[in-house]
């Protein structure tokens, strides 16, 4: 099947057309077409027309909207499900779960429609402005530039285009080109739930023709999830927009007299090689009190051997290809730079070369100055190390230019309020992993990983602007 250009609700045709591929099967799912210069212009001149046609809606025009779109989703979520699994090599386990959680995404914005509310302020401040109010209401920001990942090729789109439904704001988005067609399912299923289709463009366009949108004063809010190199070099192009940035991490988790070390370790482990660790907040350093290392480690080697690698559409399995050849390629240099460096392997993460598929890695002693030690590994990797007190442990998380969550297994109510305190990251999660994301909450990390927060409720303040009358 061939995915046109979706321009103001029209397909377009382009001369330049290129296959998706499945990552673990190697067919193609379909072909997409990319942008061309003239596309992008047409883009550009049509933001003003797309944003009146979104502001116009109703309250209740957005609600029916969402309602219908959720419905749509509830009704093939099977079938999505397997789309995603198929075209980002999730497997299928979590590809459901995605579903699932785009149904909340969903509905919590439908609520929102209904609740979304400005605010009545006293403006009698002096005699002379007696009997006056301030009336604030929430107006759409303007256009909004999306640009997403791979990974959530569902769940992080509607992040983006949920709040946007909400605000009244234009949507224009570039998924992720390794797995495009989720999006374009959505697109159409936006659509048919009524939304204007001059506020909806989906495209593909390569770096320079992508760029050239970011850059453009057409569009007021510019979102992004990605990479931390990519999305930092667009925030210096992005001038005078609204710009929210969520660029992942390093996560940590911090062992420090847990409940039950064995419970800790099996989530642990599974949260760092779930997606082949293709999460922006899969486990990638694990800090474990020195007294329970070996304990720790065996549990941990015990529930590796209960994960299973291979076909996403695998019922059991786990994790199963990285998304490209490219991703494969990064993953082998940057284990060779650290085992080279002198990191000694606890797991040694058997490879499968033509499927692009790593079984566990568990490093310990990984030089600090490796690319491993230093940046978002996306792949199925941690690094274990020891400690002797809490505050060590701390300083060990803090010292990653990145936060965005870390977890922390204790008993100690004493030990998670200074975690929470003086931990640098968006989110702290208690006795879980830090892969424990709930998309009604504010998400979103500090140093590195990023500005502004997602969650639907907090993505949309971040799309509007308080807009006042003086009464």
């Amino acid at each position: 099947m061939l995915r046109p250009l979706l321009i103001a609700g029209e397909w377009v045709q382009s001369r330049d057309v290129r296959p998706v591929h499945a990552p673990y099967h190697g067919d193609v799912l379909g072909e997409v077409a990319y942008a061309e210069a003239d596309h992008i212009e047409r883009v550009i001149a049509g933001q003003p027309a797309a944003q009146a046609a979104a502001a116009r809606l109703s309250t209740a025009e957005r609600y029916a909207i969402l309602d219908k779109l959720s419905q749509r989703l509830l009704s093939e979520k099977e079938s999505v499900a397997r789309l995603i699994a198929r075209e980002a090599a999730k497997p299928l386990r979590y590809a459901r779960l995605e579903v699932e959680r785009g149904l909340v995404t969903i509905t919590t914005g439908r609520d929102l429609v209904r609740t979304l509310a400005g605010e009545v302020l006293p403006a009698d401040l002096s005699d002379a402005l007696r009997g006056r109010l301030a009336l604030v209401q929430r107006k759409p920001a303007g256009p909004l530039l999306a640009i997403t990942p791979f990974n959530f090729p569902l769940n992080l789109v509607l992040h983006k285009v949920i709040p946007a439904v909400v605000a009244g704001c234009a949507i224009t988005l570039k998924p992720a080109p390794q797995a495009p067609l989720t999006a374009f399912w959505l697109a159409e299923a936006l659509l048919e739930a009524g939304w204007p289709p001059q506020a909806l463009t989906v495209l593909l366009a390569d770096p320079p023709l992508a760029e050239k949108l970011v850059r453009s004063p057409a569009f007021r809010i510019f979102s992004f999830t990605g990479s931390a190199a990519v999305g930092w070099h667009l925030q210096t192009l992005a001038a005078r927009k609204k710009v929210l940035l969520e660029l992942g991490g390093s996560a940590a988790v911090i062992v420090h007299d847990p409940p039950a070390i064995e419970t800790a370790a099996h989530a642990i482990a599974e949260a760092a090689y779930l997606y082949s660790g293709q999460v922006c907040i899969s486990v990638q350093r694990i800090f474990v009190q020195r007294r329970l290392y070996s304990d720790f480690v065996e549990a941990y080697r015990q529930a590796v051997q209960t994960l299973k690698g291979g076909d996403p559409l695998d019922e059991n399995v786990h994790y199963s290809s990285l998304i490209d050849d490219k991703a494969y390629k990064r993953v082998e240099s940057w284990l060779m730079e650290a085992r080279i460096g002198g990191a000694q392997y606890l797991l040694s993460g058997e490879t499968h070369p033509e499927k692009r598929l790593i079984a566990p890695i568990l490093l310990t002693e990984v030089p600090a100055q490796c690319a491993l030690a230093r940046e978002e590994a996306f792949a199925p990797y941690a690094e274990i190390r020891t400690y002797e007190s809490l505050d060590e442990a701390i300083a060990l998380t803090n010292a990653s230019p990145y936060g965005l969550q870390a977890g922390l297994y204790t008993q100690s109510e004493t030990a998670l309020k200074k975690a929470w305190q003086e931990l640098e990251v968006g989110g702290v999660v208690h006795n879980a992993p830090p892969t424990l994301r709930l998309d009604h909450i504010p998400y979103g990390g500090v140093k590195g990983s990023g500005l502004g927060r997602e969650g639907v409720k907090y993505a949309t303040l971040e799309y509007t602007e308080p807009k006042v009358l003086l009464w």
